[in-house]
């Protein structure tokens, strides 16, 4: 369903306007950027917010502006009509003064409390305070219990009881913001406990969540369903570390499989199961497969791994295929072995191979993702990565560029060997810039890799055919076209560097 976000609501969930014509993915725990593929990226973890929201009492509305296409004047009005007392966002890097813009906005309308999460603010609290005077408070690492008790402490408000405010575990805010005679000063409060058992949380609000606008390349409508929080894997490139630091927590099987045929029951019948690492946890993975062969796989669904999980796990993959998988994106990362244990990916080139074949031979689409310019790299290893990519029975190849973000042990390497060449977050964006530069490979040269490896992999008899599959009307003809055009712009030659950016990087504490 669409809301149509005409009634007053105490707490206002918003997925902020995009600042120019591109669609952005923001995600609570990984990377955010502009998305040339133009996946609308399904908001479910404001949906966990919604429920915890309403489960304590209050009315709820989510916005998904980048699902319903939402520009900024829109976005004012409908703002006006909500009116909220409490506005809540998930910041990312690449859209970083954008979606501040938004909690702003939705203060000066309303007077809402502004409430901002996800790991760029949870890295760098007392920075990020101090560039918006829109952002009240912040919400550090897991928000679900975080958000419950905020609520609760600022519901008489304002003026809000800072005392209380205080003892309010994994937030930050600047007193003075919420009552003028108080201190200029930002609080940061004891880190909130990870929340153990996942099957405790409420059923997230899919319904407020526009279901029929999530779509996505090849695989077409879908949405989430949340299934493990954390990794034991370490990448240096990943904002889990941030995030959940590494702390692994799974949902039963049985919680996860209640949740996707209720989804199911809404319309939906493409799920992907949304996790740092689907597969860690193969117990839950074949309870989930059981659950869902018991009700006769009524639906589509396709996940994430890492290699170690599925090397010698055939049986498990085939469990898989059974139960209505039908694609499974493997991380990569690089065809280089070297670069793999720089990265810490825990894998060699030949491993990957080993788990991509088994996953074709299943019958079950493989995706692989890769990532050109990580530590390490030169021209001789980029090309490695794409004659890997062209060398694997791969259905799709997911070229990203080495972005560190901030929070990551990559971002503190290139910050420290002088390799980060940008001055605004806005530039932090997978698809759209290379933001650092070796002494031996440049920026452009990393750029123009990702332009010859998806040339290299796409132009090619199996790639080809597969998309021809998916021209079956005017509309997806048009869709690819303006896939080509958008990746052409986003890589485009020189610094893209949007004129909303307000704040710089190197100011940083």
């Amino acid at each position: 369903m669409i809301n149509s976000h005409d009634k007053k609501v105490d707490v206002l969930l918003v997925n902020p306007p995009s600042p120019d014509k591109f669609i952005y993915i923001r995600d609570i725990n990984r990377h955010g950027r502009s998305s040339w593929e133009r996946i609308k990226w399904p908001q479910t973890s404001l949906a966990y917010l919604a429920a915890i929201a309403e489960q304590a009492g209050y009315s709820v509305d989510i916005m998904d502006c980048i699902a319903e296409n939402i520009g900024w004047k829109k976005f004012e009005k409908l703002a006006k009509r909500c009116s909220p007392r409490f506005c809540l966002s998930n910041v990312i890097s690449v859209t970083y003064s954008n979606d501040l813009r938004a909690l702003r906005t939705c203060k000066e309308i309303s007077g809402a409390l502004t409430i901002g999460m996800g790991p760029h603010l949870t890295v760098a609290p007392v920075q990020s305070l101090k560039e918006s005077d829109g952002l009240d408070v912040i919400i550090r690492h897991e928000a679900e219990a975080t958000l419950e008790e905020l609520l609760v402490v600022c519901d008489a408000g304002p003026p809000y009881d800072l005392e209380r405010l205080k003892t309010v575990k994994g937030i930050a805010f600047i007193p003075r913001r919420l009552n003028k005679d108080a201190e200029d000063i930002c609080i940061s409060t004891e880190q909130r406990e990870f929340i153990a058992d996942l099957d405790s949380l409420p059923r997230p609000r899919h319904d407020l969540l526009p279901l029929k606008k999530y779509w996505s390349p090849l695989l077409g409508h879908y949405t989430f369903v949340e299934a493990i929080r954390g990794c034991t894997y370490r990448c240096v490139f990943c904002r889990q570390a941030v995030m959940w630091q590494w702390k692994v927590r799974s949902r039963s099987g049985k919680n996860i499989a209640a949740e996707a045929l209720y989804v199911h029951s809404l319309g939906v019948d493409n799920i992907l199961f949304h996790a740092d690492t689907f597969t860690l946890d193969t117990i839950m993975v074949e309870e989930l497969c059981a659950e869902l062969i018991k009700a006769g796989s009524p639906f589509r669904w396709a996940c994430n791994t890492h290699v170690r999980p599925l090397l010698k796990n055939e049986k498990l993959i085939r469990r898989m295929k059974d139960a209505g998988c039908w694609m499974i994106a493997v991380g990569i990362e690089s065809g280089d072995n070297q670069i793999l244990k720089n990265i810490k990916k825990q894998i060699t080139i030949e491993e990957a191979e080993t788990v991509i074949r088994m996953i074709d031979s299943a019958g079950i689409e493989a995706w692989g993702y890769f990532v050109l310019g990580l530590p390490g790299e030169t021209n001789e290893t980029l090309n490695k990565s794409i004659e890997v990519a062209r060398r694997l029975p791969l259905t799709i190849a997911k070229f990203d560029i080495a972005a560190p973000y901030p929070g990551t042990e990559f971002y503190r390497y290139a910050r420290e060997k002088g390799y980060l060449k940008i001055d605004k977050y806005e530039e932090f964006d997978q698809n759209a810039e290379a933001v650092v530069e070796y002494p031996n490979l440049s920026r452009a040269q990393i750029k123009a890799a990702v332009k010859r490896a998806n040339r290299r992999f796409y132009l090619r008899p199996r790639p080809l055919l597969r998309l021809l599959r998916e021209v079956k009307n005017l509309t997806t003809i048009k869709t690819m076209f303006l896939i080509v055009r958008d990746q052409f712009l986003l890589l485009a030659k020189g610094q893209r560097l949007r004129k909303d950016a307000q704040f710089d990087i190197n100011t940083q504490v």
